[in-house]
């Protein structure tokens, strides 16, 4: 492109103090008209006068802007493209860790937190079904022991009443026996009973008494005796303060041992008569 002298030096241009063409006033130019250049439109108007330059500065050359339509295009999309992005600001790895860190025993502290109570509640139900487990299992031994105890207190109860019978048995025994021996006469109702039974013995009843007892039954009962038409006898074999009946049509037998089995069978026992130890 042409390029031309920005000015011209004084008392050269036109006319003196004017503006030379598309160029600076000249040198010593206090004022005049705007530099007259080509802009990005093709052309620009006349700008403000420069500031007059002192004495020792240089001149510069003016070099006119292309006036292709192309160049024009380009530097209208250039100007219309986005700026370059600012860079990435510095990453802060402190920071990072610290929030790293803080998050991890945030999380920690949660978790801790969240199985704590979990736990807590896990192992009170764990610990209440063992509890009631345990629980049952006692109440279980307590009442077989009691069960036990029962039957240890039934069986006492049986053995201190058995004891008690027996004992009682023995003291009816000898009370008998001291009885018989104090009082023979004891006999007699026994044998009122014998002669007195329904149906009565037919077929030669007899009266069978121990030896000592047959003075005693004749003095008391003979005319009984006589009127049933019985006859006495003595057996050695029978005890005293016994008698058995014995007829053609059966025997009833009402010796002290007889009466006495009565008596203990209707208690549910069968101690005999004789005891082992007499």
């Amino acid at each position: 492109m042409p390029t031309f002298d920005r000015g011209f030096s004084a008392g050269r241009g036109p006319g003196h103090g004017d503006p030379g063409f598309f160029g600076a006033p000249s040198k010593g130019a206090t004022g005049g008209l705007t530099n007259l250049h080509e802009s990005d439109d093709g052309f620009q108007g006349f700008q403000p006068p420069a500031r007059p330059r002192s004495r020792g500065e240089s001149w510069q050359r003016w070099q006119m802007e292309s006036l292709d339509p192309r160049d024009v295009l380009r530097k209208a999309l250039a100007a219309q493209l986005p700026a370059e992005p600012p860079p990435p600001p510095a990453i802060d790895f402190e920071a990072l860790d610290a929030m790293r860190d803080g998050a991890r025993k945030e999380g920690y502290a949660q978790g801790y937190n969240q199985g704590q109570t979990q736990g807590y509640g896990d192992g009170h139900r764990e610990g209440y079904a063992r509890g009631l487990e345990a629980a049952r299992n006692e109440a279980a031994r307590l009442q077989q022991l009691a069960a036990n105890f029962r039957d240890a207190l039934g069986r006492v109860d049986n053995d201190i009443s058995d004891a008690l019978i027996g004992l009682a048995l023995d003291v009816a025994r000898q009370l008998v026996r001291k009885t018989v021996e104090l009082d023979p006469a004891a006999l007699l109702p026994a044998a009122r009973e014998l002669l007195t039974a329904e149906p009565p013995l037919s077929g030669a009843p007899c009266l069978l008494l121990n030896p000592e007892d047959i003075a005693l039954v004749e003095t008391h009962l003979s005319g009984e005796l006589e009127a049933a038409g019985w006859t006495l006898r003595a057996d050695p074999s029978i005890a005293r303060g016994g008698c058995i009946a014995s007829a053609a049509s059966g025997e009833m037998d009402a010796s002290l041992s007889t009466r006495w089995q009565r008596v203990v069978k209707a208690l549910g026992r069968n101690d005999p008569w004789e005891p082992p130890h007499a």
